[in-house]
Formats: structure tokens, C-alpha cells, sequence
């Protein structure tokens, strides 16, 4: 009897988180590093508008302390979060030049830069707004051209010595070295050796042939 009360109460308990999860909309699962990205805390060259994170447009949706955000364009729980209005992203002279990233979805956005990075309106009543957990993107990103003449400088390979591996042995043995009269049957001196098409000719090449294999 008491085992029963307890195994009652136990699945009881869990039942109450899972429901005070749910209202307060804590993620459980973490989203992948692809997902998460990075933001960047100042614009690089050609962009404009997209610091303190400005231009993220990862697919984090939830807060640093795992609350599940709310979609920018719903009013519930917090009639603030439909008040901002989508400004769409565009080309000016050649430069990126980054709206707020808002619509029809609840990632962490930065919409007007007034924070220090990406946040969101949570689906927490009590918790109008948090910072997400998001990482600065590096200040000086890889240059990939410089990284491939230095790898190219440290391999430096002229000759692999691979062609055994490859095609098979190049040197010519006494094994493997067939006369040219038996190839075509022509002596030096231009004497018919064995007539072309015959069946000794045939036999010669058909050997030939094998010894290549």
C-alpha cells in the first residue's frame, strides 16, 4: 500500500512540472550550434545597422535561462511583443544593410539594438523579456585564402611516389619487357618477323595483353 502512494505521488509531482513547464514555457532541448550561430557585436565591412547583434537571424528560441520565447507577432503574454513591426533586410551601395528581423516566429532577435545582444519576449506572464544564450561571433574571422597558401607551403609535394599505388609498377624488368618484334611482327632491319594477323601474332598479343594485367 504504501509503495502504491508513493509511485502515486511521484508520477502526481511530475505531472505538476511538466504542466509548470508548459506554463511557463521552459525549453528543455538545445537547439544545435548550427542552429544557435552567433551575433555580431559590431558591424564588419559592407554591413551597416546589424550591431549588438542586429543582424542575427539564428534559430535560437529561448532564453538564457530557458524560457521558450514568444512570436513576435502574437500580443499574448506580453501585448509589447506585436507593437514592433517587421523591417525587412536591403541593399544600399553595395552594403548589407540589416533591418530587425522580425515575423511570423519566435527567434531571438535585436530588433531595435537597444540591448546589449539578441533577446525576446518570453511566454512567461511574469518575465516580460530576457537575454538569449548566444555567443559573440569572432572579432577576425578565417581567412581562408591565407590558410590554403600556407598549407600549400607546408605539403610542398613535387613527387608523391605514388604511381605504384596508383597505376601500378612503372619499371620496366626482364619480366615485364616484351621485344617490338613481337609486338609488330617487324624485325630492325625491316624483315617480316611473324606476319601480321596470323595466329602466332595473335598469341604474342593476347600474351602481352595478360602481362599488363
Amino acid at each position: 500500500m504504501y509503495r502504491a502512494c508513493a509511485v502515486g505521488l511521484a508520477l502526481l509531482l511530475a505531472t505538476e512540472a511538466s504542466a509548470m513547464r508548459a506554463r511557463l514555457g521552459v525549453r528543455l532541448t538545445k537547439p544545435s550550434d548550427f542552429d544557435i550561430s552567433c551575433y555580431m557585436e559590431k558591424d564588419p565591412a559592407g554591413e551597416m545597422g546589424g550591431g549588438k547583434g542586429k543582424s542575427y537571424r539564428g534559430l535560437v528560441s529561448s532564453t538564457v535561462s530557458g524560457r521558450t520565447c514568444q512570436k513576435w507577432t502574437e500580443s499574448h503574454p506580453h501585448k509589447a511583443g506585436a507593437a514592433l513591426k517587421p523591417k525587412a533586410d536591403r541593399k544600399s551601395r553595395g552594403k548589407t544593410v540589416w533591418g530587425n528581423g522580425l515575423g511570423n516566429h519566435n527567434y531571438c532577435r535585436n530588433p531595435d539594438g537597444k540591448m546589449e545582444k539578441p533577446w525576446c519576449y518570453t511566454m512567461d506572464p511574469n518575465v516580460e523579456k530576457e537575454l538569449c544564450e548566444i555567443s559573440k561571433c569572432p572579432e577576425h574571422p578565417r581567412d581562408w585564402t591565407h590558410e590554403a597558401k600556407e598549407l600549400s607551403t607546408d605539403i610542398d609535394a613535387t613527387d608523391c611516389k605514388c604511381a605504384d599505388q596508383l597505376y601500378g609498377s612503372t619499371v620496366t624488368t626482364k619480366d615485364t619487357a616484351v621485344k617490338l618484334v613481337l609486338l609488330t611482327g617487324v624485325t630492325r632491319e625491316g624483315n617480316l618477323a611473324i606476319a601480321p594477323g596470323s595466329d602466332e601474332s595473335k598469341l604474342v598479343r593476347k600474351d602481352f595483353e595478360a602481362r599488363g594485367k
